[in-house]
């Protein structure tokens, strides 16, 4: 008996091993015996699974593209322009993995806004403000009561998704579990925040912030770093800085652009600590540090240029600024072309370089989704 179990930690000990971005793998594993399927399909195996690997995969990313399909107005005189397209936030896989109904995989008339511990925020789109949380891994969608009448429209506003128990979860397992929505909003006077809880289905009273920035917030994803929740406001010139403990708000400047510029994302560092990076003439990558003082004010400090050109491959198309993409805790940009379909994904660990191909139709924006699958008990099951 001492010798069978012996054996079964030996056998977990190496599957545990096996590459957290090659979900398939786990998947062959479970079909060798019945006992290597009940070790995989156990939750306890998915905590250490987890635990070993630390740092969750990046499994794929959202693609924000217009594809054709729906109606195209003019702004300004309520007309349309005859071209025709629908908004997309398309899951584009990097690895093996799949969600479990590919034709759901296109959401149409929906916009990827954010994704963190293993789900992703939608909002409906052209000019909506429904939020969805979808799991692509289990294909669960939440519906997002909308915000009480009198809170009003908002004049400009974002999300951010993140597990409902942060600062007390390890995040190993909590994809199904309770989430919650941080929405900050800008009015005529000050940016507000409004917190809904999946748990208790509701959204919390509004907290008041610093005065509302002249351009508003920006709809582009956030970044978390411990306990605080970083969004871009004021045409990407500035942070919001918002304490999850404490609701505590502060706006912290950036660098001034060049003219070269034109987009901006928050990135996580190594260290713990939050970034920014941006590129520039489409050749050169700049990463920042934010640091503080002896006073406690934020100073950003350049830790790193990346040059573009001489990581791309020879047949690759040449680089675009309008966008950027990040994978918080693994290190990876996405990098738009100019043929508007394709992305490049550089690991600035290894230096590494991948094409990836969103399909039919414009890609505008991505959002990287991270996360750990592993064989269910429904697997077993079947």
């Amino acid at each position: 008996m001492e010798e069978v179990l012996r054996l079964e930690e030996l056998v977990e000990e190496i599957l545990i091993r096996l590459p957290p971005d090659d979900p398939p793998s786990l998947v062959r594993a479970a079909t060798v015996c019945r006992r290597w399927c009940c070790v995989i399909s156990d939750p306890g195996f998915r905590r250490q699974f987890v635990r070993h690997n630390r740092a969750a995969p990046v499994l794929g990313f959202l693609a924000n593209l217009r594809d054709g399909g729906g109606l195209e107005y003019d702004p300004y005189d309520d007309e349309l322009y005859g071209q025709e397209y629908d908004f997309v936030a398309r899951f584009v896989p990097t690895t093996p993995f799949r969600p479990i109904f590919p034709d759901i995989a296109d959401n149409r008339d929906r916009c990827a806004l954010d994704a963190r511990h293993g789900r992703v925020l939608l909002t409906t789109t052209p000019w909506g403000s429904d939020l969805e949380v979808w799991d692509p891994i289990s294909d669960m969608l939440w519906v997002v009561p909308a915000l009480p009448p009198a809170l009003g429209h908002p004049f400009s506003w974002n999300a951010a998704v993140l597990c409902g128990h942060h600062g007390a979860c390890d995040h190993c397992d909590c994809n199904l579990g309770p989430f919650a929505v941080v929405l900050l909003d800008s009015d005529t006077e000050m940016m507000r925040v409004h917190i809904y809880l999946s748990e208790i289905e509701a959204w919390s009273e509004p907290s008041y912030g610093p005065p509302s920035p002249i351009d508003g917030v920006e709809e582009l994803p956030t970044a978390l770093v411990g306990n605080a929740l970083y969004f871009l406001i004021c045409a990407s010139h500035s942070i919001l800085e918002f304490d999850l403990a404490t609701w505590n708000m502060s706006v912290i400047p950036l660098l001034p652009e060049d003219d070269d510029v034109e987009f901006t994302v928050l990135v996580t560092m190594g260290d713990g600590h939050l970034g920014f990076a941006r590129i520039h003439d489409s050749r050169l990558l700049f990463i920042w540090s934010m640091e503080t003082d002896p006073l406690g004010h934020a100073q950003w400090a350049l830790t790193a240029i990346l040059e573009l050109e001489a990581l791309l491959p020879v047949d690759a198309f040449p680089i675009l600024n309008h966008f950027l993409g990040f994978a918080h805790g693994i290190g990876v940009f996405f990098v738009p072309t100019q043929d508007e379909r394709s992305i490049l994904t550089i690991d600035v660990s290894s230096y590494q370089v991948r094409r990836e191909d969103c399909g039919d139709g414009r890609t505008h924006s991505v959002v990287p989704y991270t996360g750990f699958y592993t064989p269910g008990a429904n697997f077993l099951s079947s």
